[in-house]
């Protein structure tokens, strides 16, 4: 069964930027401290495919409760005591695309100006666009222009002033964390060609597929039943691949394969989970589950006993049929089936002869 996670909350490790996509628009909540100046920069530097992106701008509850989901999520207790607002509400913020830093209570979005909230907690919104509001904006220190959202409710004790996920005017000089929205999603795409879904494997064969983006793809990680395995590189000329996604860069060399041992598996049903990781930050996963058949040992030496001699040999369609073939101290029936995708006839079954 493939799995496609885009869509889904991911992570490229527990203390790197968090991306994730959310109504057609992708996020990536950045965990370098910067200022709201700073983190507008930044965020108007960054681009996913040709979408420049922007510090997020929330105009739902659903927007805003994905966005607070992926920060609680992802971002350690470590981490929230990096963005931390120093104005008393002694809590971690992140911030958000909104400031009223040209007109004091004119609050807009910094992607195009939109206006959505007129005066301080006691105003009201703007053209009936979302907002989010603890009991803020307040401008308590005189000089706060900047938004952000609250990770913890505010302020100890009496945590009155906002809770969790509500929106506060900060100092935009305060260096915290944030969240930049991109219009559009990654079009990073994968596939798996080996092992066949659903197929028995034996022996030495490969993982083998391909995986395309925009953005460069740092890594190709292999998982079987949960556990890390290895990286397998990225870049092989795939020529069918590149002809099926000319829009994008290098796509004719795209594939990732690598030799494995199918026979160091236990005997029986397994699950296969490949994760590509692009520069940008996105992540997809892939998954399929397979078979595998073996002899009793896992690896047939050139010194073991091997003869067919005596052995029933039949063929039928794709397949062959080997009927008591001798293999070290055990005999054998063999099954062996064209595979395309490999372009060779591979062990499919080796059930063991009950010996007199």
């Amino acid at each position: 069964m493939a799995v496609f996670l885009l869509s889904a909350l991911v992570s490229s490790g527990a203390m790197a930027d968090t991306v994730f996509a959310h109504g057609g628009h992708t996020y990536k909540i950045v965990t370098e401290p910067a200022s709201w100046p700073e983190a507008s920069e930044r965020a108007g530097a960054m681009t996913l495919g040709s979408n420049v992106g922007y510090l997020a701008r929330v105009d739902s509850s659903r927007e805003n409760t994905a966005i607070l989901n992926a920060a609680m999520n992802h971002l350690s207790e470590e981490q929230l005591e990096q963005t931390w607002a120093e104005d008393g509400s002694d809590a971690p913020f992140i911030w958000l695309g909104g400031s009223d830093a040209d007109a004091e209570g004119v609050w807009i979005w910094s992607n195009n100006g939109d206006r959505f909230w007129s005066g301080d907690f006691n105003g009201s919104g703007v053209a009936d666009r979302y907002t989010n509001w603890g009991v803020q904006p307040d401008n308590a220190t005189g000089e706060e222009d900047a938004l952000a959202m609250g990770l913890r409710d505010w302020p100890e004790p009496f945590f009155d002033l906002g809770s969790t996920g509500q929106w506060n005017d900060l100092d935009a000089n305060t260096a915290l964390f944030y969240v930049v929205e991109f219009d559009g999603t990654s079009d990073l795409r994968v596939a798996i060609e080996e092992p066949v879904a659903g197929g028995m494997h034996s022996g030495i064969g490969m993982i083998r597929g391909w995986a395309v983006s925009s953005d460069p793809i740092e890594r190709v990680e292999v998982y079987v039943d949960d556990e890390y395995l290895f990286d397998i590189p990225h870049g092989g000329k795939r020529r069918d691949v590149g002809i099926a996604f000319e829009e994008i860069p290098n796509s004719d060399q795209s594939g990732y394969a690598s030799a494995v041992n199918f026979s160091g598996l236990d005997k029986g049903d397994h699950d296969l989970l490949i994760r590509v990781t692009d520069s940008f930050g996105s992540v997809v996963e892939r998954s399929v589950e397979f078979g595998v058949t073996r002899f009793e040992e896992s690896y047939i030496s050139a010194d073991d006993y091997v003869e067919l001699g005596w052995a029933g040999i039949s063929a039928l369609g794709r397949g062959i049929n080997i009927r008591g073939a001798w293999i070290g101290e055990q005999t054998y029936d063999i099954t062996l089936e064209w595979r395309s995708e490999s372009q060779r006839f591979e062990i499919t079954s080796i059930t063991p002869q009950q010996q007199p």
